[in-house]
C-alpha cells in the first residue's frame, strides 16, 4: 500500500461517476480517501487509472479536433479538452505511477 493525494474535488467526481455507473468497487476505493489523502494497493491504483483513461477517451470523442496536428483543428476544442485534462483525468494520471 502507498499513500497519495488528489484534490477532494477529484474524489467527489470519481464518487459521483462510481454511483452513476454502479461501479461498487470504485465507490469503495474512493470512499477510503480522507480529505484528499488515500492509501491504496496496486490494483486500486489500476482502477483509478482506468477511470482516468476512460475520461480521456470521452474527452477525445467530445472534442475530436483538440490536437493542432489534426486537419480540422479547433482552438475551442483544444481549450475544452485541456480544461477537462486539468480538472479531471490529468490529475489522476499524474498522481499515480504507471
Amino acid at each position: 500500500m502507498k499513500e497519495y493525494f488528489l484534490p477532494p474535488k477529484i474524489f467527489n467526481e470519481l464518487l459521483s461517476f462510481a454511483k452513476k455507473t454502479e461501479l461498487v468497487e470504485l465507490e469503495k476505493i474512493v470512499n477510503k480517501h480522507d480529505n484528499g489523502t488515500i492509501l491504496v494497493d496496486r490494483w486500486e491504483v489500476d482502477m483509478l487509472l482506468n477511470v482516468a483513461k476512460l475520461w480521456r477517451l470521452q474527452a477525445e470523442l467530445k472534442y475530436p479536433f483538440w490536437d493542432c496536428e489534426h486537419p480540422n483543428y479547433d482552438p475551442i476544442h483544444e481549450d475544452c479538452f485541456m480544461d477537462e485534462q486539468e480538472e479531471k483525468w490529468g490529475k489522476i494520471a499524474m498522481t499515480f505511477p504507471v
